[in-house]
C-alpha cells in the first residue's frame, strides 16, 4: 500500500505499469477520511468510524491535569530531545526511540509537546471485533505485514515479493517514503514524480515474476494536496485573549483542530473568532454526519475546526519547525483522492466509480477464500 498516491498520478508517461493496470483490471477512487487512526480501524475491520468510534490514536483526557502517569525523568528527556532536535524528522525518530524504551504508547501524531501527553493519551482497543489480521490468524493463513522504516529498504522489500509469496498466502506491505517527500517537497515536486517512476518500475518487475493465481491490489490511504497558504491558530486565539490551556485545550493537526473549553462563555467567544476565518470553518452537525463522525464521542472534540483545501495549520502536533508543503486528510476535499487498483483474475461484480474503505477488508478476506463476520458492513468487490 502507497501512502501518498492518488489518480492524480495515473499519467502514461509518469507510471505506464500502473497506468494498464487501471485501464485493463479495475480502478477505483476511495472516498476519503481526514483522521489516520479512523481510516485504519475502517481499513482493518471492515466497520464505519461511526460504528467502531475509533477516530485518532489520541483522546482528550480531562482539564486540570497536573502530574499524570508520565514520571517527571521521562519528561525531561522528551523535553531534551525536543530541544536538541535539529529537525523534525530527529524529533520524531529520537521520540521514537525514548517512547519505546519507556514502553509508552506513541501513537500517531508524533509531535504532541511534553507537556500536553498527559492530556492525550493514546486510545487503547474499545471493541471486540477482530480486525483482519486476527481473522487471517484463526484461520492460519500465513502472512506478513512489512513496513519499511528506511526508504532504502523499500527497494529489496518489493524485488524479494514474489520469493516471499513462495512462503506467505498473503503480504501487506506499506510503503511510506512517497509520504514524507510529498509533505516535505510538495505533491507536483519532482522528488514525487521521480519517486513514482521508481516504485511503478519496481513493480513491473515484481509482477512479471507472478503466478497467474496471485491477486494484487495497489492502493493508497490518501492522495496530496499542494499547499499554498499556513494559519498559526494559537497565536490566532491568543491575539484575541484566548489562552491554550487556561481558557481552552486544543488538539492540533495539519488540516483541523479538536477543542474542548473551560465554560460556556469561553467556547461561544472562540467559535465567534474562528467562524470569522475565511481559511476554514467549524463543522456542523450536518457536516459530521456527512463525514461519519457524529457519534465518534466527545474526547475527539467538543468543537471541530476544518481548515480548506490547500491551507495547513502551522505549528502544530505533525509539524513543529517546517511547514508542510503537501497535506492530506481535508474534510471534503475535491482536489485529490486516494486510489484503490486490483489485478485479479476473480470476477468482479460492479465497477464502481468511488468505493470505502470498510470495503477493502472484506475484498481481502474474498480473494483468500474467507467469508466475512456478519458484523462487517463493508462488502465485497469480487
Amino acid at each position: 500500500m502507497f501512502d501518498a498516491f492518488s489518480d492524480r498520478y495515473l499519467h502514461p508517461k509518469l507510471c505506464p505499469f500502473i497506468w494498464n493496470v487501471r485501464k485493463n483490471i479495475f480502478f477505483s477512487k476511495i472516498s476519503p477520511l481526514f483522521a489516520y487512526e479512523g481510516i485504519k480501524n475502517c481499513l482493518e475491520t471492515g466497520i464505519s468510524i461511526n460504528k467502531h468510534r475509533v477516530w485518532n490514536d489520541h483522546v482528550f483526557s480531562k482539564f486540570g491535569l497536573q502530574n499524570g502517569f508520565r514520571h517527571k525523568l521521562f519528561k525531561k528527556l522528551l523535553r531534551f530531545v525536543d530541544r536538541a532536535s535539529p529537525t523534525d524528522e530527529w524529533n520524531k525518530i529520537l521520540r521514537y526511540a525514548l517512547f519505546k524504551l519507556n514502553r509508552i504508547d506513541y501513537g500517531i501524531p508524533h509531535l504532541i509537546p511534553a507537556c500536553l501527553i498527559d492530556f492525550f493519551p493514546v486510545i487503547k482497543k474499545a471493541h471486540n471485533w477482530k480486525n483482519l489480521y486476527e481473522i487471517l490468524r484463526e484461520y492460519n493463513v500465513k502472512y506478513r505485514r512489512i513496513e519499511p522504516k528506511v526508504s532504502i529498504l523499500e527497494l529489496e522489500i518489493i524485488k524479494t515479493i514474489p520469493k516471499l509469496l513462495n512462503h506467505h498466502d498473503a503480504l501487506f506491505i506499506k510503503l511510506n517514503s512517497l509520504d514524507r517527500l510529498a509533505h516535505k517537497y510538495g505533491p507536483l515536486s519532482d522528488a514525487v514524480k521521480n519517486r513514482i517512476k521508481y516504485f511503478d518500475g519496481l513493480l513491473r518487475g515484481s509482477v512479471k515474476a507472478l503466478d497467474k493465481n496471485v491477486t494484487m491490489i495497489i492502493m493508497s490511504d490518501h492522495g496530496m494536496v499542494p499547499v499554498m497558504g499556513h494559519v498559526d491558530l494559537i497565536s490566532f486565539l491568543r491575539d484575541k485573549g484566548f489562552k491554550f490551556n487556561s481558557h481552552y485545550m486544543g488538539f492540533i493537526g495539519a488540516t483541523y483542530a479538536s477543542f474542548w473549553f473551560k465554560n460556556e462563555k469561553t467556547k461561544d467567544g472562540i467559535k465567534n473568532e474562528l467562524s470569522a476565518l475565511g481559511e476554514g470553518r467549524s463543522l456542523s452537525l450536518d457536516d459530521k454526519k456527512a463525514l461519519g463522525i457524529d457519534c465518534i464521542g466527545w474526547e475527539y472534540g467538543e468543537e471541530i475546526f476544518a481548515v480548506k483545501e490547500h491551507y495547513a495549520i502551522f505549528p502544530e502536533f505533525y509539524h513543529r519547525r517546517e511547514p508542510p508543503k503537501g497535506m492530506h486528510g481535508y474534510a471534503f476535499g475535491k482536489y485529490d483522492a486516494p486510489i484503490f487498483l486490483m489485478h485479479t483474475d476473480a470476477s468482479i461484480k460492479s465497477r464502481k466509480d468511488k468505493i470505502n474503505f470498510i470495503d477493502v477488508m472484506p475484498t481481502i478476506l474474498r480473494t483468500l477464500g474467507l467469508p466475512a463476520p456478519s458484523y462487517v458492513e463493508g462488502k465485497s468487490l469480487i
